[in-house]
């Protein structure tokens, strides 16, 4: 499963609450560590006959599982199989058999006891009126033009609610389905199209058949109105499924297929392993997409318009999924505690793709992207070991430690191994465990026999173990002996499930007076470590980890005009943006000029994070300088971090009036106009309310994302006069993506608020809802309010919702408020007054050094005023 940007729910990952800073224990109190279960037998090969119609939310099935026994005197066959009504179950020759459900356990007694080895069949017949593992999608009064369709969804362990199985990714096996459904509509699953047969009554049989063994969560089945399109018939054929009409915004979305597959292949050094590749678009997904043997099923947002297309995309989207076929699929991990060999490898495999497709930057900026991710939550919300057995449910695991941590540990082994030992080791371990289960110790043993290196210590420090370090660096040039001093002190505070000291290589890049750069590796090994240069003449710039392959906390301590003089180079990109944020610190002229020079001509990302630099310094000449830039940045995406940085500008009048003349003339980016709506709120300038709010009737977008931008700018104005407008967004019939934002939006306001009992009133409607992105903004939205009340609404529906994620973000948020209390609203309040100081004080420094140019420049008056001297 994957994530992307822009989208609030990625695959698999857990959306987090957030408003309530501060680490909490990721396990919950009285959380017991979990094992893999065992198994009484090997299922070899299922089979699926199921009929349905998608108007209707009832099913109809049979199962029948082909298995050998994997020990003598096994006498009862374990399945899983929740919330389905069995019927009955039969043996190969058709004579029933006793069976007893107890929970989500289906027992089955096997008419004698087999022997080790011993092949057996079971035929399970059954229905269901499925809650979860399959999702009837339907139109109603709220939502008119929905399509109906019909899909699963198995990951975590949610197939047993569709079909008996042994649900755990340990149990491996082939698999067809027989899918029987009206004519009108298409059945796509795994494997091959063995057939497809019309019966009299008006319903086709889609058969397919999946050769390859694959777990049961894997097992996938989508019905709907779709046209397919062929992207490639060789050497595997390529197809998507979308909804009727989207044939042209399809191929946009998905014509990259191809070279994504060669590129893999080549990287993997396995072929692309399946008979085919569909991608299956569906309506109300509740991942972003899942990587179904052979047949993804993807969100519909992967489906943009012309207008989204001018700076979006959704290639990680479809490069993560593809590349789990490998990575999930191919090798699956034996137990979820180690779905980082699943996840953490797919979101790797998205930078991968972007050093390939878009160059070094674009690689780079995703790292730091993912890097920044992991932070927040490791700061924010919990620290953990990747590897983790204290989880209720396997969903809980699937977070930013093992999607992003996971890829970044991944980036720093190819660091360490070097790039041909690291693709070697990377091939040695798919040829070696293809078609099988893995743990970790899997890919540490094809490490050790691809290249020869004992990577226990990387892999108990970044996988076992939690954290990161957070790193001080300095340096210093000793001119009588010819020598540069880099000192690197690791200064986090060390905890039970961190190692005491982080072990790394260590680039150190020093560049002369005449422009030319070595790059020095050192292995840290110290907490407070000193490397040594030799270096005859002082160093122009030095530059620690430049390409920012650690991952780590990292602050300079270095003059200001070290900083300035990295910015304006053509160092690594992760330097010049450490570079750039170092110089908020001293907001001068000088800084803002260093900064500036960056906006119109650098890589758009380095531009964007210029802008961030300039916002935090929160002066009038950084202001003046954004506000310009905003008016002549050519690239889209620089130009939405520059109107996002404007928000800094609390009460500024010129900021405010920038924000609202682009909000209302428009800009060809969605994107930039919705940034610019956020910042507007942000600055809170007195027209800004009656300036969203007419915005908010009349801002269509790809997605609501321009009236999301609004939203959250409504927000931000701190008023509770805006409750009313955000409101209306959270209601049934408005798009998924704009109710979730406005019920998040409804906490930012609420915590400022001492009387909120509308608010949350409306937030505990919303969790009444089934849509789970509107319920974990609910229970978001109560986290962020901070208000007590909010914990016997989270420990209602919530608290019973059939989505794990639901659950423990109630869970989590139900805690967080048990500590809260009411200093929430305190704190937004201080906030607020603090901001008003900051502004103060920003403004008199920028008067000071206006003062000093002038008095370098000319002379004083007697009452001590500049005064610019003339000649005759």
């Amino acid at each position: 499963m994957a994530a992307h940007e822009h989208l609030e729910f990625g695959c698999g990952r857990r959306s987090l609450g957030g408003g309530l800073g501060g680490r909490a224990p990721f396990a919950f109190p009285g959380t017991e560590r979990r094992y893999a279960p065992d198994r009484s037998v090997d299922i070899r090969h299922t089979r699926l006959e199921i009929a349905f119609d998608p108007e209707v939310i009832q099913m109809s099935a049979a199962a029948t599982h082909h298995f050998t026994a994997l020990s003598d005197e096994t006498r009862v066959l374990h399945l899983h199989a929740g919330e389905l009504t069995i019927e009955s179950v039969t043996d190969e020759g058709g004579d029933a058999l006793t069976f007893r459900q107890a929970g989500e356990d289906l027992l089955i007694d096997l008419p004698r006891a087999l022997v080790f080895d011993e092949p057996g069949a079971v035929t399970v017949n059954y229905s269901a009126t499925p809650r979860r593992g399959i999702y009837f999608i339907q139109p109603d009064a709220g939502y008119p033009d929905k399509a109906y369709q019909a899909w699963t969804q198995g990951q975590d362990e949610d197939s047993r609610y569709w079909f008996p199985c042994f649900d755990h990714p340990a149990e491996k096996f082939s698999s067809e389905i027989l899918a029987r459904v009206p004519a009108k509509y298409t059945a796509v699953s795994n494997g091959a199209l063995e057939s497809k047969t019309e019966h009299e009554d008006g319903t086709v049989t889609w058969h397919w058949k999946q050769e390859a063994e694959h777990s049961a969560y894997l097992v996938t089945l989508c019905v709907g109105e779709f046209d397919e399109i062929v992207l490639d018939r060789e050497p595997v054929p390529l197809t998507a499924y979308v909804p009727p009409g989207m044939r042209q915004i399809a191929e946009r979305a998905f014509g990259r297929t191809r070279a994504m597959v060669d590129h893999l292949a080549e990287r993997f050094g396995v072929p692309y392993p399946y008979e085919k590749y569909a991608q299956v678009v569906v309506e109300d997904f509740i991942f972003g997409g899942m990587e179904n043997t052979s047949a993804t099923t993807l969100i519909d947002l992967v489906l943009y318009d012309d207008r989204a297309a001018l700076d979006f995309d959704m290639d990680g989207l479809v490069v993560h999924e593809l590349a789990h076929q490998w990575w999930g699929d191919l090798l699956t991990c034996r137990e979820w505690p180690h779905a980082w060999l699943n996840e953490g490898f797919a979101t790797f495999t998205q930078v991968i793709w972007k050093e390939h497709a878009e160059g070094a930057d674009e690689a780079a900026w995703e790292r730091y992207g993912h890097a920044a991710t992991y932070r927040a939550e490791d700061g924010g919300e919990y620290r953990r070991a990747i590897v983790d057995r204290r989880f209720e449910e396997p969903i809980d695991l699937f977070d930013h430690h093992l999607y992003e941590k996971g890829a970044l540990v991944l980036h720093m082994l190819r660091k360490e191994l070097g790039t041909d030992a690291f693709w070697r080791a990377i091939t040695t371990y798919a040829e070696t465990n293809r078609g099988g289960s893995v743990v970790t110790e899997d890919l540490r043993v094809a490490i050790e026999a691809a290249t020869g290196r004992n990577l226990d210590w990387f892999l108990d420090q970044w996988v076992y173990h939690a954290g990161h370090p957070e790193l001080a660096v300095s340096w210093s040039w000793d001119k009588a002996k010819a020598l540069l001093s880099v000192t690197v002190k690791q200064t986090q505070k060390t905890a039970e499930e961190m190692v005491d000291v982080f072990r790394a290589k260590v680039d150190v890049a020093v560049t002369g007076a005449d422009g030319s750069t070595s790059t020095h590796a050192f292995e840290m090994t110290r907490r407070d470590h000193t490397f040594h240069v030799a270096c005859a003449d002082e160093p122009a710039r030095v530059e620690v980890d430049p390409h920012g392959d650690l991952l780590s906390a990292v602050k300079l301590e270095q003059p200001t005009k070290a900083s300035r003089a990295t910015l304006a180079s053509d160092a690594p990109l992760i330097a010049r943006i450490r570079a750039a944020h170092a110089l908020t610190d001293e907001p001068t002229q000088e800084n803002v000029a260093a900064l500036a020079a960056q906006l119109p001509t650098a890589f758009w990302a380095l531009a964007s994070e210029c802008a961030k630099a300039l916002g935090a310094m929160r002066t009038p000449a950084a202001r003046d300088v954004l506000i310009h830039a905003l008016q002549n940045c050519e690239h889209p995406k620089a130009r939405r971090g520059i109107a996002a940085a404007l928000g800094s500008f609390r009460h500024d009048a010129q900021a405010g009036t920038a924000l609202r003349s682009l909000l209302e003339a428009g800009d060809p980016s969605l994107f930039v106009e919705a940034a610019a709506a956020t910042s507007l709120g942000q600055t809170r300038v007195p027209e800004a309310r009656a300036v969203l709010e007419q915005a908010l009737a009349t801002k269509d977008a790809w997605a609501e994302t321009i009236r999301i931008g609004i939203v959250n700018g409504l927000a931000a104005l701190g008023d509770e006069e805006v409750v009313p407008a955000i409101t209306s967004c959270t209601v049934y019939g408005r798009h998924q993506r704009l109710r979730a934002a406005a019920i998040r939006a409804l906490g930012t306001v609420g915590k400022r608020m001492s009387r909120r009992e509308a608010i949350l009133e409306t937030l505990a409607d919303r969790c009444e809802e089934f849509d789970l992105r509107v319920v974990i903004a609910a229970t978001a939205a109560m986290r962020t309010i901070g208000d007590p009340r909010g914990i016997p609404i989270l420990g209602g529906a919530p608290a019973r919702h059939p989505d794990g994620r639901v659950r423990r973000e109630a869970k989590a948020a139900a805690l967080r408020l048990g500590r809260s209390g009411e200093r929430q609203t305190e704190v937004a309040r201080l906030s607020d007054d603090v901001e008003s100081l900051r502004k103060q004080g920003a403004a008199l420094l920028d008067r000071m050094e206006k003062l000093e140019a002038r008095l370098e420049n000319g002379t004083t008056n007697g009452d001590g005023s500049a005064s610019r001297s003339s000649s005759a």
